[in-house]
């Protein structure tokens, strides 16, 4: 009876298993899946675009190296992308997450793996179409290469030919293209032009003189005329514009600050006195608040306000330290100065005594040299037998 029981209670735990699902069943897989994809997906939405989705080389626009017929294949892919980039801009019910690039961008890459067999065929065909290309289009190309390896989205090939006018544009202007410096080349030709003939004019007049000098010497007529022309020149002097000389000009006066005479800065003591004055003034009450008024506007305009005696009197105070302490300091230089001139003093002193002294001596021994002549002269001594 024992065994039997404990079967049949083997039998109920069997039971009691398969009735509860385990960890690893298919159904609590798929919901843990599809938890951790969610889990991903919003990971995946909190990165930029830019950063998280690669740009290919066959997003990437054409660049030198390939054959004419793909350069212009490449073109107008970029045509059509400029069109469905602009739509997609204006079209409110298509946002431009990550995640929907990322899928777009992937069902693209297998799109585009589909077609590239089919099309290895045609591009040999349609490689010598086109001969020649304008620079315009070489320099755009060169341009929204640099710009897609750099730039953060793909540029444009509108763009590109804008960026390239304005270039050609701003090199332009840094020639001599503008409508000003055309107006001064054209202003300084006329300056050269009016130098130019003031010289002619003057060789014209010398050569002119010349002759009128070798017409005087041959005949009287000559000289009439020249005197004629003299004349002429002279009324001619005299019919100038005479400078008037009764005009008076005013003098033109821009600030009236200049004929104001600034005002005196006053002592500390002064100052203290006007306070004083002024804190008497204050008990009337009308009176102390225009003070105060006119106080606050000057300090507004930033001019230093002097009206408190307790302040004006530690200033004062300071200044007398400041000026007992210069007063100790100059005394003290005066005492080192006068120290050291009269050490320097009786060094010199010493010096010339020394000098003097040395000379005497050099002089009484020249002298004794001299009188020490053996047989004639020199100082008894004593005799040799003593």
């Amino acid at each position: 009876m024992g065994k039997k029981s404990s079967v049949a209670a083997g039998g109920g735990g069997a039971d009691q298993t398969t009735s509860t699902p385990t960890p690893t069943s298919p159904e609590n897989l798929k919901t843990l899946i599809h938890e951790h994809s969610l889990f991903f997906d919003q990971l995946v939405e909190l990165i930029p675009a830019r950063f998280f989705v690669p740009n290919y080389s066959d997003d990437k626009p054409w660049f030198p190296g390939l054959s004419k017929s793909e350069k212009n294949k490449f073109k107008a892919q970029t045509r059509e992308n400029i069109i469905k980039s602009r739509r997609d801009r204006l079209d409110p019910s298509r946002p431009s997450s990550t995640l929907d690039l990322l899928k777009k961008s992937l069902a693209e890459e297998i799109e585009s793996s589909g077609k590239e067999d089919d099309d290895d065929d045609t591009d040999d065909d349609d490689e010598d179409e086109e001969e020649e290309e304008n620079e315009v289009e070489e320099e755009a190309e060169k341009a929204q290469n640099k710009a897609t390896l750099t730039g953060d989205r793909p540029v444009t090939y509108e763009e590109l030919r804008e960026r390239l006018h304005r270039r050609i544009a701003e090199l332009s202007a840094g020639r001599n293209t503008r409508p000003e410096s055309r107006l001064k080349q054209e202003r300084k030709k006329e300056m050269k032009n009016k130098k130019k003939l003031k010289g002619e004019t003057k060789k014209n007049q010398e050569k002119n003189k010349d002759k009128d000098k070798d017409a005087a010497s041959g005949s009287n007529s000559g000289k009439r005329k020249r005197e004629d022309g003299s004349d002429d020149l002279k009324n001619k002097k005299k019919n100038k514009v005479v400078e008037p000389t009764d005009i008076t000009f005013g003098q033109v006066r821009i600030d009236g600050k200049e004929n104001k005479k600034r005002k005196k800065k006053l002592s500390k003591e002064k100052e203290l006195e006007r306070a004083k004055r002024l804190e008497e003034v204050k008990k009337d009450p009308e009176k102390g608040q225009k003070i105060s008024w006119k106080a606050a506007v000057s300090k507004a305009a930033g001019e230093k306000v002097h009206d408190d005696p307790k302040l004006l009197k530690q200033s004062i105070k300071r200044e007398k330290k400041r000026q007992q302490k210069n007063a100790e300091k100059w005394k003290e230089r005066e005492r080192t100065v006068a120290k050291a001139k009269a050490e320097k003093q009786s060094k010199r002193s010493e010096n010339i005594k020394e000098r003097i002294h040395q000379k005497r001596m050099r002089k009484i021994e020249k002298r004794e040299k001299k009188l020490m002549r053996p047989g004639f002269e020199g100082r008894k001594q004593g005799y040799i037998n003593e």
